[in-house]
């Protein structure tokens, strides 16, 4: 394959160029909010994801789209007051026997509400619970 200098360029490469400098110029102007104003068109939605069209252009002929795709946040760690409680006694490095006696109720409950908070999180370990919970800010 040869490099070509810009004199020495076919009428189609010099077109495909201008095409591509127009598409950057609005895409530029879409970036800095020159396009602010106008709702963003849903392309698609999931239970998990939706897809919005950010930037639409036609350029002799050919469409083009620059689509933006968002993950929906799912709110898996619906703590309740008691878990919430006893997920921050956890975080301050509390034994069950410890919470129990705090919170007036057997460490065997602890126990229970524990596994309940560690299948909501998906974790496995207190430390992966404290760790997930500090991430979203719940504790």
């Amino acid at each position: 394959m040869t490099l070509r200098t810009a004199s020495e360029r076919t009428d189609t490469q010099h077109h495909v160029t201008e095409k591509q400098e127009e598409l950057m110029r609005r895409l530029v102007a879409c970036v800095e909010g020159e396009t602010q104003g106008e709702p963003l068109k849903v392309l698609r939605r999931t239970e998990q994801t939706v897809e919005e069209i950010v930037l639409e252009l036609a350029i002799e002929g050919t469409q083009y789209f620059l689509v933006r795709s968002k993950t929906l946040a799912t709110n898996r760690t619906n703590l309740s007051p008691r878990e919430l409680a006893i997920a921050r006694l956890i975080a301050k490095g509390l034994p069950n026997k410890c919470i129990g006696d705090i919170l007036e109720i057997s460490p065997w409950t602890v126990a229970t509400h524990l596994r309940r908070i560690f299948h909501k999180l998906d974790v496995t370990s207190r430390a992966a619970m404290v760790a997930r919970l500090s991430e979203e800010n719940m504790l």
